[in-house]
């Protein structure tokens, strides 16, 4: 007696109650959009274009590759030069970071790959694939967005 008590107790209990009125509905999370507009298109088509497993072997930072790809665009590295940087890092196993800081210290993209034992030659080539596969793949997926003042539609 007592378990059909509690049975029809807790039927009764979930159904909705008409003098509460409904619940209203939780407010859907907001879209993390603002990243993904502040970061410039190269950051974005690089990010696709080498994926999870090359940032997780490169070890980017806790804020993410496109973040760091950001940041390094703003500091004024070529697309290229960030290609060959990343696979630098990836075939040497060492941690972008690394590679950046010697870069930052003005050692060149070749000393960079004699460093670690890489053939910079093939290196240079993979780059050069890689940034036609972006160029032509990833990259119109981002188009720029251009400020208002150097639109060609203003009169």
């Amino acid at each position: 007696m007592i378990r059909i008590l509690v049975f029809c107790l807790c039927v009764f209990m979930s159904q909705p109650d008409p003098a509460r009125g409904a619940d209203p509905a939780p407010d859907p999370p907001k879209p993390k959009t603002k990243l993904r507009q502040e970061a410039p298109p190269v950051a974005l088509a690089l990010d696709l274009a080498f994926g999870a497993t090359i940032w997780a072997q490169v070890a980017v930072s806790t804020a993410g590759p496109i973040i760091d790809l950001s940041r390094m665009v703003r500091e004024g590295y070529y697309k290229l030069e960030i290609i060959q940087l990343v696979l630098i890092s990836a075939q040497a196993g060492r941690p972008l970071k690394e590679v950046l800081e010697k870069r930052k210290k003005g050692a060149k993209l070749a000393r960079l790959a004699a460093d670690y034992k890489l053939d910079y030659d093939k290196l240079y080539e993979s780059a050069l694939a890689i940034e036609e596969l972006v160029d032509k793949e990833y990259l119109p997926r981002f188009p720029e967005r251009k400020l208002k003042r150097d639109r060609d539609d203003q009169p």
